[in-house]
């Protein structure tokens, strides 16, 4: 995982209300906490994996305990101090996660310029910035590519539909890799789903316009 520091720019336009404004970030910082969490998950299984596989060439490892080290790992989730989310996750539980780490790893507001064209820069862990990134843009596509289609009300609230959940399930992917089951699987998608929720209408009045990742200091 990538631990630079990326900013992440959210480009705004016409009035926002303070709720607005709020809700969205809050929505953006559970999505972020989110996969940050499945990232440390897949790190921390895979570090485990390779202590595993480096384990199994010593000798004492080929015989003795080798059935002991086939049942205790490498396991889906890992020997780490996370544990797997529960089947139902809330705010509350992501909050609880954090006190496990640093808070230079939090996404944090780097500046909000309030105009219209306005912005909102917001510092976080490189991957992480960069799925959340992809995340909104994915939003904002699907608004456009309805429009241009010009499809009826029900096809297109079908077609925004399975636009939502893709773009929910493709934010928890890595949770197939670490072992949730297909209804854990579905349970983080509806949690996704329900932030999504916060965003959507704001795309579809234009107001939040854009995403993007800064690629210099000088655009800051």
């Amino acid at each position: 995982m990538d631990r630079s520091v990326q900013i992440l720019r959210l480009e705004l336009e016409g009035k926002w209300s303070a709720e607005e404004l709020g809700q969205t970030l809050i929505s953006i910082s559970n999505l972020y906490d989110l996969r940050f969490f499945l990232e440390l998950l897949r790190e921390d299984q895979r570090d485990w994996e390779h202590f595993y596989e480096e384990l199994r060439h010593f000798a004492p490892f080929r015989h003795r305990w080798r059935e002991r080290l086939l049942y205790w790992g490498p396991r889906p989730w890992g020997f780490g101090l996370l544990s797997p989310f529960p089947p139902v996750l809330d705010d509350a539980q992501l909050s609880r996660l954090w006190q496990l780490l640093d808070p230079e790893e939090r996404l944090a507001v780097r500046r909000i310029n309030y105009a219209s064209p306005g912005a909102t820069d917001l510092a976080g862990i490189g991957t992480v910035v960069g799925h959340i990134k992809d995340f909104i843009l994915k939003l904002i596509e699907r608004r456009d590519s309805t429009r241009k289609r010009q499809l009826d009300e029900e096809k297109a609230a079908l077609e925004n539909d399975r636009i939502r959940l893709e773009n929910a399930r493709n934010l928890v992917a890595l949770g197939r890799d670490l072992g949730y089951s297909e209804s854990d699987l579905r349970r983080l998608v509806l949690y996704v789903d329900g932030k999504q929720g916060t965003l959507v209408p704001l795309i579809e009045q234009r107001k939040l316009a854009g995403a993007l990742i800064l690629e210099t200091a000088d655009q800051q």
